[in-house]
């Protein structure tokens, strides 16, 4: 009997985590570039000597949907989103972080930093600065930077074999921890744009209405069994 109180409880318990994450992509439908998330389950068998075996709901981990947002014009010289698998470099307080929130500005002293006031980098690793009196700041496809001066930096642009590997650390950024960056050689930035979050919102409004009936339908199972267990309680004295 509480076989199928334990199978209930793991199956609410992967439900919760299902939720959190549905809740979280909900929470950043209008976040820029933000990618969505989804759980993934799997089976999980406990052998029992001279029975059959007890199967659980596990849930392992999760994936990251990588599909571009929907690319919208702003019109701001420094709002840049890259068409393609890639990601920006930031330089931060713990190490060279990755992004594709590419809302930037200048600082005080002609730096580009983003909307967090971290450097963007360029392809050789260094700050990329622009002269402050020169406010057309033209930017390739490439990732070019020419101002009106001449002045020109290339923005680094990186992709990895398994982007999966990238873990958030919040405010648009991931850590690639010690996995290698290779320069992303087809892909194409644009100017005056940025990308939309990829959270399609009907779906996961669905999605969370189909997880809080799973979880009620869990719920009744845990309900339906401990009514048994406490019906026989109560009969056994008299089968005694």
């Amino acid at each position: 009997m509480e076989n199928a109180v334990f199978i209930g409880l793991s199956q609410q318990m992967a439900l919760k985590r299902r939720m959190d994450i549905t809740a979280n992509n909900l929470a950043n439908v209008n976040t820029t570039a933000f990618k969505a998330e989804h759980p993934l389950f799997e089976e999980f068998l406990v052998k029992r000597l001279n029975e059959d075996d007890v199967s659980f709901v596990q849930d392992y981990g999760s994936y990251r949907d990588l599909r571009e947002g929907e690319f919208t014009r702003t019109g701001r010289p420094l709002d840049i989103a890259i068409s393609g698998d890639g990601y920006f470099s930031i330089e931060t307080p713990d190490g060279v972080r990755y992004t594709r929130n590419g809302s930037f500005r200048l600082d005080t002293e002609g730096t580009i930093v983003s909307i967090n006031n971290q450097p963007l980098l360029d392809e050789n690793g260094r700050t990329i600065k622009v002269d402050v009196q020169f406010q057309d700041v033209s930017i390739a496809p490439d990732g070019t930077i020419t101002t009106g001066e001449g002045q020109t930096q290339k923005i680094d642009v990186v992709k990895f074999n398994n982007p999966q590997i990238l873990k958030q650390v919040g405010n648009g950024l991931y850590d690639a921890e010690d996995y290698a960056s290779v320069p992303a050689v087809d892909v194409q930035i644009m100017q005056r744009t940025l990308e939309k979050s990829n959270v399609q919102p009907i779906l996961e409004m669905t999605a969370m209405i189909d997880i809080m009936r799973a979880y009620q339908s869990a719920q009744k199972l845990l309900d339906s069994e401990h009514d048994m267990q406490m019906k026989a309680i109560e009969e056994m004295p008299t089968v005694q």
